[in-house]
Order: C-alpha cells, then structure tokens, then sequence
C-alpha cells in the first residue's frame, strides 16, 4: 500500500526531521532493547530529558527554549576537542612536508585555511593542552569558568585580532568555525552566554549529534557484525512520489541485529542537465535521505541510519541509490511494516571550506510519504 499527498509549502531541513524520529524510535523500542546513554555526566542528563519528552514535543526549539546554557556548554567542549584534533593534523602535516618534496597544493590550501581559522593555535606546543575527551567528563554548570580560563588562553595563543561580532559560523555553522569564531570574542564576552544566545540553532544541532552518536550503534558497526541473514529478504518494488521525488523500495534483508532496506530514486531538476558534462565538486548536494520513520503492526519503532548513498546526474532528474539501516532487528512476530516520512523533504548540503561537516539547508516539504509491506507468517528459506 503507497500513499502519498501534498502539504502546505514550507521550508524544512530534513537532518531535523531525521533527529527527531530517531529520538522518538528511542522511546518506543521494545521493552527487551537496551539503550545506551552518553558517557558525559551532563550529556547523560541531557539526553534523559530528551527521552522523557513527549513525541509531539520539536527537540531544536526545546533544547533552545529549555536548555540552552546546557546545549552551549556541551558545545564549548566539542570546540576544545577540535581544537585538539587540529593541533595533532597540523603536526601530523609539519611532519609529512618535511619528509616529503612532492607536498601537495592541496595539503598546503587546506593547511592556509586552518591557520586563516585559528592563527597561531596550530604552531604553539600546548595547543592540544585541553582534554579532547572533556564532552565525556563534563558535568555541569561548575565546568564552565574552567573552560572560559582554557578558552581565553587558547585566544592568547592564536594571536587573533578581537572581533565585535565574527560572522564566519553564521555562514558555515560547523564545529571548527564556531570555534574560529570564539577565538575572535573579547575575554569580556561569555562564550557560553554567546553560543546560547548568538548560534542558539547552531549549537543544538551539533550537540544533539554528538549525543546520538554515542548512543546509537552506527550503520557500519551493525553492518559489519550483522552475520548471516535470519529470513529471506522481500522485494516489495513499491513506488512513490512526492513532489520532485519518485522513490522505489527495492529489496529488504533481514539479520540479527538489524535489517536493511534498498531505495533508487530520481529528483526531478534543472540542475542535473546542467552538470551532465561538467565534472567539479558541486557547492551544494541534494539527495534524499530515505524515510525516516519504521514501525510494526505492533507499534515498536526502529531506529533508521544511512548507510550509503550515490547520486548521479541523468538527463533531467539526480539518480540515487540509498541503503538504510534499521535498528533494532525485526521483530520475530511483526507481520508488516509501515515506513513513512512526514513531512517528506529533500535534503540539501552546503559543502564547507573545511572538516568533513556538510551544512545542511531548508529545502520545500514535500508532502507525506508512506509504504505498507506485508510480512510473511512463516519465514522459510528457499
């Protein structure tokens, strides 16, 4: 059974979407699913809280309505673990350019870009002085003038002229340009009353993903130990559309620990004529992130990941093909499943200058997708 209906006109970043429903499949897993939590004490707390809100309840404007000094004090901690990675990268580039004569343009353009980032952070030897594990160790409100001492040392040692208001995050909203852009505040400014209050958005976001990633098992963990298939896989071949979207539901297997399900899809747009001949680096992706949202016939809902994805360009439209993991493993007694994303929206990235974030981007809701797929009563092996 495929359903599918147009909705009002609005824009919709699709991670959002996608956070959301993980969030909400957390709440309803069957009772025997374990969940981990994250390791920090004030992430554990955090993302409790989260738990314990109602599925109706929008994570993004709760954290920052409700728990913004939180949010942003867990987001000072991810910014000194970048700025330990990108002490260790800097190293590990000063010893590759030294070793070897043929050092890249490339290596050296990424290498201008982190020093235009953080100055003279890079060179100084205790750089990485900063615990890079400290969003694990973090407690509460009592780790804060802490941080603003390590914070306002690391702005002594960029050697960074004082900004009044640096604007370089409100562009590129990634982990390392939050931190380019702290560096740059006067010692007079509270960074945490700032990342609350100026990038509000910004930091919950990245907050909320650090915690899932600590919580849910990732796609390529599941994959890797998923052993042999536990019952035949299905090849439903079910089609939908929505908006400038056609997806297909190509084939699903079934494991032990989780199961996974094979989409091609077309995106209808001018933009792929364009890029037929050209071959560069797009500034921006679009892609469909796959539904979101999987549920049995008896309620219990699985967490959906991406597991992988290529998009190419066909004459008028983007062809893409998508595997989704789904976590837990199916239900033994489940006789169908309902997988459905609502709103549908396509997702669409800004590729930054920096790091491997992708800046996701609003993009027009879609409408309502959903698939039914029977379930057969006895598994049996061909």
């Amino acid at each position: 059974m495929m359903t599918s209906q147009s909705g009002p006109v609005v824009l919709v970043v699709a991670d959002d979407l996608q956070r959301r429903e993980q969030l909400a499949a957390l709440r309803r897993l069957r009772p025997t699913i374990a969940i981990a939590h994250p390791r920090g004490p004030l992430a554990r707390q955090l993302f409790m809280d989260l738990l314990a809100c109602d599925d109706a309840i929008d994570p993004l404007p709760w954290l920052i309505s409700a728990r913004a000094q939180t949010v942003a004090l867990l987001a000072l901690a991810l910014d000194f673990a970048t700025s330990c990675a990108a002490s260790r990268n800097n190293a590990r580039r000063a010893l590759a350019a030294a070793s070897d004569a043929a050092w890249s343009a490339a290596m050296q353009e990424a290498d201008a870009r982190s020093r235009a980032l953080f100055g003279r952070l890079l060179t100084v030897s205790d750089a990485w002085g900063a615990p890079d594990r400290l969003f694990d160790r973090i407690a509460g409100a009592q780790d804060a003038d802490a941080m603003r001492r390590r914070l306002s040392q690391m702005r002594a040692q960029s050697a960074l002229p004082v900004e009044t208001a640096p604007q370089r995050s409100l562009v590129e909203p990634t982990i390392a340009v939050l931190l380019a852009d702290l560096l740059r505040l006067s010692d007079a400014v509270d960074p945490v009353a700032w990342l609350a209050t100026a990038r509000g958005e910004a930091v919950v976001r990245l907050s909320l993903d650090a915690m899932l990633r600590q919580v849910l098992p990732t796609p390529q963990h599941l994959v890797a130990e998923r052993g042999a298939e536990v019952r035949p896989p299905i090849r439903p071949r079910l089609r939908v559309r929505a908006g400038s979207l056609i997806a297909r539901l190509e084939r699903m297997e079934f494991y032990a620990n989780c199961f996974r399900l094979h989409f091609r899809a077309r995106i209808i747009s001018a933009d792929a004529a364009k890029m037929m001949f050209q071959s560069f680096t797009p500034d921006a992706l679009t892609r469909w992130n796959g539904v979101t949202r999987v549920v049995d016939d008896a309620g219990y809902r699985y967490v959906v990941q991406i597991e992988d994805y290529e998009v190419m360009n066909q004459c008028w439209w983007w062809r893409q093909e998508l595997t989704l993991v789904c976590w837990p493993a199916l239900d033994a007694a489940a006789r169908s499943l309902t997988l459905h994303q609502q709103p549908a929206a396509l997702a669409r990235y800004r590729i930054p200058r920096i790091g491997d974030q992708m800046v996701p981007l609003a993009m027009p809701e879609l409408g309502v997708l959903q698939m039914r797929i029977p379930l057969p009563h006895e598994v049996v092996f061909e």
